[in-house]
């Protein structure tokens, strides 16, 4: 089985506006017309946010599993990343970051963008996809339906690459793989994925078996993780010392943001 999926494609970089009283699901698939796409979520106003952690698994057939929700009421998305793909034939959203309930603690994890409800207008940006695009299906290996990158149509000039990487590749490793794929001079990652712990630079390390990251800044260095109990930690990937656990999923642009 191929480690790395890699599909070239045309992202187009918007300034758009998330509509109050929507879900963030819904605001995000009406912002990019229908079209896969990639969200930097930024200091976001939200009436309700609902999110999960990763957590020990119920069984022998998966790595990881899912914490029970949890509701936030009058929250802010602090820092997040969402990529917009498709499920079952419909919008679907896989989006890790940063938030909390005004004057409370701080929480990271995987949040639930169908559950969760714009509470102003809010102008964010979008990568919009041409040629490419995230659709779910079942994955016989980690057991669970994960993202994987597709072919939408041609692609003349692409200046992007829709990517997956699998378990158990050095996350530092597989970013470098799916630039020398693209055969474009790469400027900025935007990811998200679960990693075997989180080991950052002279930082302690998030040792859980599986945690939820986002990648942050352009370099594909910096992150936010979380694991299955205790607070996020943000910072630099310490290098050849972390592992995919179950997909990283990255949109890599040849274009600075």
């Amino acid at each position: 089985m191929e480690r790395i999926t890699a599909v070239p494609c045309i992202a187009t970089h918007r300034r758009v506006t998330l509509k109050a009283g929507a879900t963030l699901l819904q605001a995000m698939t009406d912002a990019a017309g229908g079209a896969g796409a990639w969200f930097d979520l930024t200091d976001m106003p939200v009436e309700t946010l609902t999110f999960v952690r990763p957590a020990r698994a119920p069984d022998d057939r998966h790595v990881a599993w899912y914490s029970a929700e949890t509701v936030l009421t009058d929250a802010i998305v602090l820092q997040a990343g969402a990529h917009l793909g498709r499920r079952d034939g419909a919008a679907f959203a896989h989006v890790h970051g940063l938030w909390s309930e005004k004057f409370g603690p701080h929480h990271a994890g995987h949040l639930l963008a169908e559950a969760t409800v714009l509470s102003v207008d809010h102008v964010v940006d979008v990568w919009v996809l041409d040629g490419a695009l995230l659709e779910s299906a079942p994955d016989a290996e980690t057991g669970f339906t994960l993202f994987r990158p597709i072919s939408t149509g041609p692609v003349v000039s692409p200046n992007a690459v829709l990517a997956t990487i699998r378990p158990n590749i050095l996350i530092d490793e597989g970013l470098a793989r799916c630039s020398e794929a693209s055969g474009l001079p790469i400027k900025a990652f935007k990811g998200l994925g679960s990693l075997i712990g989180t080991r950052l630079n002279r930082q302690p390390a998030l040792v859980d078996h599986a945690t939820e990251v986002l990648l942050t800044g352009d370099k594909g260095q910096g992150v936010i993780a979380v694991g299955f109990d205790g607070p996020a930690v943000t910072g630099d990937l310490a290098p050849g010392s972390n592992r995919v656990c179950v997909t990283f999923e990255v949109l890599l642009l040849s274009q600075p943001t």
